[in-house]
């Protein structure tokens, strides 16, 4: 009799919907209006018209709408015919809230819908609650940049009847999201449980909160149409975590990287034949935010400085945030050298304050190095002029030896001009200097490190270390080396 009597409510209420819609332009309801958080809501909306232009409602109680439909019918009572288009909204509010009007212009004119009241309730998590959805974090205070991990915990119970579940993360303004673990799964009490980790890091100061993960889950459930018919079909639920309230400390001393690391520099080789390369990787090991890590780039006069971009690699290990930050930078020198220490400029967590840690200096010694000898002075000796008596006495021929001694004079003049001429300079240079040749790169190589103020023979200098110490396919352009060489031979 109970369930007679609910058909026949059920029958009334369509009746009524049916016969107010006859009456007029536009109609709003909703499926239900009293939910617990979590519970969908259908909105529909009813217009009737030959003309109905849809209405735009991009969120419904400041939510997301979950799905959207239109569906248009025609009905005639007596000759008479009547278009009514539906357009129905499912959404999940998450507070109790006020459906606002809505405006849909129907056969040219404006009209609005009535405001509808939504009253939801909060879950009451139990043991027995067939879902449980939470996160954690293992940090309630951080700094700007600092890593943290915030887990997400699911909880089916055994029997839950779940068919298909959606999750979303929780919107992260103002983090990053670093990394992500991979799911585990176990059982416990009664429970199907799924942890997964990630690891954020905040990048303003501040309080922050951040907000309610959710996940949809698709359950079988019977359901009895109209007539009073029963029949399966998927219900969707969303299921919301806590949320969590974070303070975010700012970094001193404008340091941008926080954490605790270690560094170390390894070298190839400490003696080398000049313009052989000399290869150094700078590693920083430990746990922090190795993204803001910049990488190192030495000068040193006479030494060719190559260096890559620097490269990291981050995992989770034992609920924490681990990584290694590796950098290669080549020197190319043509005489010993020290390499200076790499230090790093950071805020330790361990310590709680500003820290410089960094590498040993290197001292490389290079075989065969150009020596760097200085000029010595010019030194001029003259040969001693005895002093002697002389007694002046008249010459006969002394108009001759003046007319021969200007000519000997002009002579020994345009003989002078004639030698000085001569490319002299280039003789004795290619005689001191050793064979060269644009075609051996490695001479060219070792002639272009004492240029690198030139851009066009850096960048020369850069593809042919690349060519000869690092076995990389990189193109030269032989005129372009012929004509370095040139200019600097």
């Amino acid at each position: 009799m109970k369930n007679i009597m609910t058909n026949l409510g059920k029958i009334i209420f369509t009746c009524i919907l049916a016969s107010t819609a006859l009456y007029a332009k536009l109609n709003v309801y909703v499926d239900t209006d009293n939910v617990t958080i979590g519970e969908q809501v259908q909105l529909s909306i009813v217009a009737e018209g030959n003309k109905v232009t849809p209405p735009k409602v991009n969120s419904i109680c400041g939510e997301e709408i979950v799905s959207t439909s239109t569906s248009t019918s025609v009905q005639g009572i007596n000759g008479v015919f009547t278009k009514k288009q539906i357009f129905e909204y499912l959404f999940v509010p998450t507070k109790s809230c006020t459906i606002e009007p809505v405006e849909v212009s129907v056969d040219g004119v404006k009209e609005l819908t009535k405001p509808i009241n939504i009253t939801v309730s909060p879950v009451k998590i139990t043991k027995n609650s067939r879902f449980i959805l939470q996160i954690e974090s293992n940090k309630k205070r951080v700094y700007v940049g600092e890593p943290f991990m915030l887990t997400v915990i699911f909880k089916q119970k055994h029997g839950a009847n779940a068919v298909d579940s959606k999750f979303t993360l929780p919107p992260l303004k103002n983090f990053w999201v670093k990394e992500e673990s991979e799911g585990r799964k176990f059982e416990e009490n009664g429970y199907t449980v799924q942890r997964l980790s990630y690891v954020l890091a905040p990048q303003k100061s501040g309080y922050h909160t951040i907000k309610p993960a959710r996940i949809e889950i698709a359950a079988r459930t019977q359901r009895q149409d109209t007539w009073g018919q029963w029949f399966a079909t998927l219900k969707w639920r969303t299921y919301f975590s806590n949320e969590l309230e974070l303070e975010v400390l700012p970094l001193p001393d404008n340091l941008s990287v926080v954490g605790t690391f270690s560094i170390s520099a390894e070298v190839d080789k400490t003696e080398v034949n000049a313009s052989d390369a000399v290869n150094v990787t700078v590693i920083i090991k430990g746990s922090g935010n190795f993204e803001d890590i910049k990488g190192f780039k030495p000068k040193i006069a006479g030494v060719g400085v190559f260096e890559e971009e620097p490269s990291t690699k981050a995992y989770i290990e034992q609920g924490e945030y681990q990584g290694v930050w590796k950098q290669k930078i080549a020197f190319v020198p043509t005489r010993d050298f020290t390499i200076t220490p790499f230090a790093l400029h950071y805020f330790d967590l361990e310590s709680n304050r500003t820290k410089t840690i960094q590498t040993r200096p290197i001292t490389i010694h290079v075989k065969n190095a150009a020596t760097m000898s200085s000029p010595k002075p010019l030194k001029i000796k003259r040969a001693k002029i005895a002093q002697t008596a002389t007694v002046e006495q008249d010459d006969p021929s002394g108009t001759f030896q003046s007319g021969f001694f200007v000519w000997g004079f002009g002579l020994g003049l345009v003989l002078g001009i004639f030698l000085g001429l001569l490319p002299w300079r280039s003789w004795l240079h290619r005689k001191q200097t050793p064979q060269m040749s644009y075609k051996n790169e490695r001479d060219v190589l070792s002639l272009l490190l004492h240029h690198l103020d030139d851009a066009d023979a850096a960048a020369m200098a850069s593809k042919l270390e690349a060519k000869l110490y690092e076995g990389r396919p990189v193109h030269i352009d032989a005129k372009q080396l012929k004509a370095l060489y040139k200019k600097y031979m």
